[in-house]
């Protein structure tokens, strides 16, 4: 079960905690992150394109020319993980990880404990059980 990230960025070059999600991508974990640069002015996608070169398998990059907002890159990403046909659930997180990575902790072990679960959409909820609600109410 793969779990994608998508981070949308835009003008995120100073921003970025390359290092951060450079120790993501290099631990063992099940997850895929999407990086989504939506009409970045600056440097942004050399950084993601760094990034995405040291992990090419667990770091895909999709580069939109115009900056048609956040929740246009955020689909943008969600479609493309989509059609990878490999990842179970999907979250989302800034590019300047106002939501740390620790975060993911509860939304694993939910996840992991509730194996009939199908597709979950979270978006950096405090409490990972409101998703799975959430979820539940729009399958039911």
């Amino acid at each position: 079960m793969k779990i994608g990230i998508i981070v949308p960025c835009y003008n995120e070059e100073k921003n970025l905690n390359k290092t951060a999600f450079l120790n993501l991508i290099h631990q063992e974990n099940e997850f895929h992150i999407c990086f989504v640069n939506y009409g970045s002015k600056d440097n942004t996608i050399l950084i993601l394109k760094e990034i995405q070169f040291s992990n090419p398998a667990k770091v895909s990059v999709v580069d939109m020319k115009k900056n048609s907002g956040k929740a246009t890159a955020v689909k943008a990403g969600a479609r493309y993980l989509h059609s990878r046909g490999d990842i179970k659930h999907v979250r989302f997180l800034d590019a300047d990880l106002s939501t740390n990575f620790s975060d993911f902790d509860g939304f694993l072990k939910v996840i992991k404990e509730n194996a009939r679960l199908g597709t979950i959409f979270d978006s950096n909820t405090k409490n990972p059980l409101l998703s799975i609600v959430i979820y539940l109410f729009l399958l039911f």
